[in-house]
């Protein structure tokens, strides 16, 4: 316990850059106590709304909010969600000079709607054509200055298929990345079996994780070290994409950790008390997994940190991101 509680101290002042999807996050809160006339639908009387960032902006949150640096390269639209998104980040004291605006696109803005703490509906603004090739050129010369000129550490790639990542852009942005000796860690999306190489780290959930591994998605076993199908989707994705490291998260059971296609995974069982809302834990997991790695962790260390990080962040509604003293606490209560 003592050298996790160790740990979390030693992020704060890291330096880590996130370039992918940036996103709004929207929520309209209220109640639901009538059927519409017009359709069979609630009517919801709001009662507040709130906005967050999400997306790649979810992991610059959390990176914050553990009290490392933060850097941001993405793609934003010209329009007022925008502007709001990214005054939300330069308010937290993000970098976003790495953030380029594309008037033909619109911001990403997700909006869920919640009565009685249960979520009834999700509407999605987005674009998800492929970015122009000057807008990645862009983007990559953004990188590269950014790598020349600051002490980054870490540059966390987040693909949420919106568009900005193809296999040569996500390969070129690694390379940029590990020339300067900078840890790159990758939470893929499952229609982008892109197999770059050069990674520390890949986080995706079971799910995102069959997918990748070409694999029918099977019910898990009770336990997960005897679960040979998902020990074979992680040894295929160790051997397609060689990253060093995979974790894949398996929701109420816990994590796995897989080093070495040949050996069983490390199972670490979940921390969380209750679960109200996933949405954003697996950006809680990546940021506290990869900022403890850069730190010196073990990588068993590493994924304890980010267990313990997920199963505080799963207990609130709507997306969370995780605090260094919050943190510390979940660490000392269990």
């Amino acid at each position: 316990m003592n050298r996790l509680i160790d740990l979390v101290a030693k992020l704060e002042g890291l330096h880590a850059a996130v370039l992918g999807d940036l996103m709004l996050d929207r929520y309209v809160w209220g109640k639901a106590e009538r059927i519409s006339p017009e359709a069979p639908v609630p009517i919801i009387e709001v009662s507040r709304c709130s906005a967050v960032p999400g997306g790649a902006a979810n992991v610059l949150r959390n990176i914050i909010g553990l009290n490392a640096r933060a850097h941001a390269f993405g793609c934003l639209g010209n329009d007022p969600e925008g502007l709001e998104l990214r005054e939300m980040l330069q308010q937290c004291q993000t970098n976003t000079e790495g953030i380029i605006v594309d008037a033909q696109r619109p911001t990403t803005v997700k909006t869920r709607v919640l009565a009685a703490n249960q979520q009834v509906l999700r509407i999605d603004q987005e674009c998800k054509d492929c970015f122009e090739a000057d807008m990645r050129r862009q983007l990559l010369e953004k990188l590269r200055r950014a790598l020349a000129n600051d002490d980054i550490g870490l540059l966390i790639l987040e693909d949420y298929a919106k568009g900005l990542f193809d296999q040569q852009f996500m390969q070129e942005a690694c390379n940029l990345a590990r020339q300067t000796g900078c840890m790159v860690c990758l939470d893929p999306h499952p229609s982008h079996n892109f197999c770059v190489q050069g990674l520390k780290l890949m986080t995706p959930n079971r799910s995102e994780a069959f997918k990748l591994a070409a694999m029918p998605m099977s019910e898990p076993h009770e336990n997960p070290l005897q679960d040979e199908a998902l020990r074979q989707v992680g040894s295929n994705i160790l051997r397609q994409w060689s990253p060093e490291l995979l974790l894949i998260t398996l929701g109420a059971q816990g994590m796995a950790l897989f080093s070495d296609e040949t050996k069983p995974p490390l199972h670490i069982a979940t921390q969380a008390r209750q679960v109200f809302d996933v949405s954003g834990a697996g950006d809680t997991v990546m940021t506290c997994m990869a900022l403890a790695l850069l730190a010196g962790a073990s990588a068993e260390e590493a994924a304890r940190l980010a267990n313990a990080a997920a199963g505080v962040v799963v207990g609130y509604l709507g997306t969370t991101a995780i605090d260094a003293e919050t943190l510390r606490q979940k660490i000392r209560e269990t």
